[in-house]
């Protein structure tokens, strides 16, 4: 868990209000779930990999309950309730809890800001949200960033045709998250697989390009569906970015598996050279909400804030400062003229401290200098506390 010090959290809500800003330009409203679940609701969605990674222990009453691990079942949840018109268009903020997935890493609590659009379908609304994703990395202001694509359905398609257990197929998905080329050759040499599938699928977390690579590799499986028809969509999906004029961000990555099992068709990361971990996630879950009786399509993103900040801090993008507003020392003598005279001030937007102080005279101290004066002029005070006419 984490400590967030002053400079860091003036950042932080800066971004997130620009983010907040964003996503109700785009018609989105916020949402707030809890921040404690019942377990039963996540142990539905996830695989066993991330069911030990949440925190769950028992309430006084005996259920088993858990922090929050990710929102999109507590949103899919909520929203499952909801009667507005459709699509639904909701976004929110806040921490979510799981036991790091990596040695390397420390970290157990998150700062989440996503949207999920529900209700409706298709392209069109898959590059809606892949397109205010690129945006919403835009307004962190990180330099260099892209966004991978994938589907799905390719993966599972492939998983289906091999002759393995269930247990090797799980084996073949933690290698292709973890980029293993090893395993997967390993896997290929000792496995019946068929052709192409021996010689491409140790290749597959290494498939990366733009558009041209979609359109190669279609005729790879001409008679698999899924393959067919997630190949299809992402070339959709990137005509239409194309279209938001976003596809300068944008790659292909054949090889890309999110942790969650619940995806169904588009998925997509966000990377920063300064970050080896995903500055943010996401993909369509269109089966989802039939765990709430429903049938509705859906596809939303959740931003990592913290993996933002290390990104624009090791890009060197903002620098740590101390916050430090404007103090005015003041003698007691004035001190109900000053109180009146602060209120002014801070009614105009511009922060202001108070300091009592045995010297005659004010001082006052800002980022431009320090400064000594014998009446409180306000015309004078405003022009020193916005650094101009020094």
């Amino acid at each position: 868990m984490k400590d967030v010090y002053p400079w860091e959290a003036k950042i932080r809500r800066n971004i997130e209000m620009r983010l907040r800003e964003l996503f109700e330009r785009w018609g989105y409203a916020e949402v707030e779930p809890p921040t404690l679940e019942y377990y039963a609701l996540f142990e539905k969605t996830m695989n066993e990999e991330m069911k030990e990674r949440i925190y769950k222990f028992l309430n006084r009453d005996g259920k088993l309950v858990c922090l929050r691990p990710e929102f999109t079942t507590s949103v899919a949840r909520m929203c499952s309730r909801e009667s507005s018109p459709l699509p639904l268009r909701v976004y929110y903020s806040g921490k979510v809890f799981r036991y790091p997935s990596s040695p390397f890493r420390t970290e157990s609590e998150f700062t989440q800001v996503g949207l999920e659009c529900v209700g409706r379908g298709g392209p069109s609304k898959d590059a809606e949200v892949i397109a205010l994703a690129i945006l919403a990395l835009k307004e962190t202001e990180i330099q260099n960033f892209e966004v991978d694509l994938s589907h799905a359905g390719i993966f599972r398609g492939i998983l289906e045709s091999l002759p393995l257990s269930p247990s090797q197929k799980e084996e073949v998905k933690k290698a292709m998250k973890r980029r293993d080329f090893t395993t997967l050759q390993g896997l290929c040499k000792d496995s019946n697989f068929p052709s192409p599938l021996r010689t491409l699928l140790p290749r597959f977390p290494f498939l990366r390009g733009k558009r041209d690579l979609l359109e190669n590799l279609a005729p790879l499986f001409p008679e698999n569906e899924k393959w067919q028809k997630a190949i299809q969509e992402l070339l959709d999906t990137w005509a239409i970015l194309e279209d938001f004029e976003l596809s300068e961000y944008l790659s292909v990555n054949i090889g890309l598996v999110r942790d969650f099992d619940y995806y169904t068709g588009i998925i997509f990361e966000g990377f920063s050279p300064q970050v080896g971990y995903p500055l943010l996630a996401g993909g369509r879950y269109d089966e989802l909400f039939q765990i709430f009786g429903k049938d509705l399509p859906a596809c939303g993103f959740a931003i990592f804030l913290e993996r933002i900040l290390e990104a624009l801090e090791k890009g060197f993008s903002w620098k740590k400062e101390r916050y430090s507003p404007p103090v005015l020392f003041y003698p007691p003598l004035f001190r109900k003229r000053v109180f009146r005279f602060a209120k002014y001030i801070r009614d105009q937007g511009i922060p202001l401290v108070l300091e009592e102080s045995e010297k005659e005279g004010f001082t006052l101290t800002t980022a431009y200098g320090s400064f000594a004066f014998e009446e409180l002029e306000e015309e004078v005070f405003e022009r020193l506390l916005k650094g101009e006419g020094l």
